[in-house]
């Protein structure tokens, strides 16, 4: 190992090892390289980096969380069973779309919880105002309403729903998405970009046809 350090420095940057507490234990503390983590048998690490194909199925897989459960709510709450959402397809893009941010803009903050929590709640805050203000403005119609919620933003954005974002944004980094990258990585492997095109085109058809025929009705816009 010494030999390793003095051939190839810029790799073996382990300055630490001949440090006297190593006689017991490495200073995991001191290692400049990600602790890789072990759940049940399996390792995954949350402070990885994503490629495309791996976000765009990430992408895909939240949309269709956040779909399913925006209809539970629905089925809870109204008692009746609507389709959610601007589009047709089982997805909702919103969610997606935020998965994705948190991922990428956000990357910096996974070692600080307390700081991923609140830019998490401010990124998807962002998006939410934003996606409801496009909606409102050149569609004339309202797919959500807040009004009435507890610290509401013109009915487009409230502090009980960003408070779940922000704590699913956690979940998400640090439990969700590796465990989707570590299925992606064992089952999919290199059907995965297949998976994704297909996905797209689908998507891609689904948003051409529900941008000139937009989902509405009752339970579904107001």
């Amino acid at each position: 190992r010494r030999k390793l350090i003095k051939d190839y420095p810029d790799i073996f940057k382990d300055k630490y090892l001949d440090c006297p507490n190593t006689k017991l234990a490495y200073p995991d503390n001191l290692y400049f390289i990600n602790e890789i983590r072990s759940v049940k048998g399996f390792k995954y690490d949350y402070n990885c980096d994503y490629d495309i194909w791996d976000l765009i199925l990430i992408f895909f897989n939240v949309a269709n969380i956040g779909w399913l459960w925006e209809i539970m709510l629905c089925l809870i709450y109204e008692e009746r069973l609507v389709n959610k959402g601007t589009m047709f397809g089982p997805w909702l893009p919103i969610y997606g779309f935020g998965a994705v941010f948190i991922l990428v803009l956000l990357k910096k903050y996974r070692k600080n919880p307390y700081q991923l929590f609140l830019m998490a709640f401010l990124l998807c805050g962002i998006l939410e105002y934003t996606t409801a203000w496009y909606l409102e403005t050149f569609k004339g119609l309202k797919w959500w309403d807040y009004t009435g919620y507890f610290l509401n933003l013109h009915g487009r954005i409230c502090a009980e729903g960003l408070l779940v974002f922000g704590v699913g944004g956690m979940a998400f980094v640090y439990v969700i998405a590796p465990l989707i990258d570590n299925w992606v990585k064992e089952h999919l492997n290199k059907r995965l970009s297949t998976a994704c095109l297909v996905l797209l085109l689908l998507f891609g058809a689904d948003v051409v046809y529900s941008h000139f025929e937009p989902n509405v009705g009752e339970g579904v816009t107001g």
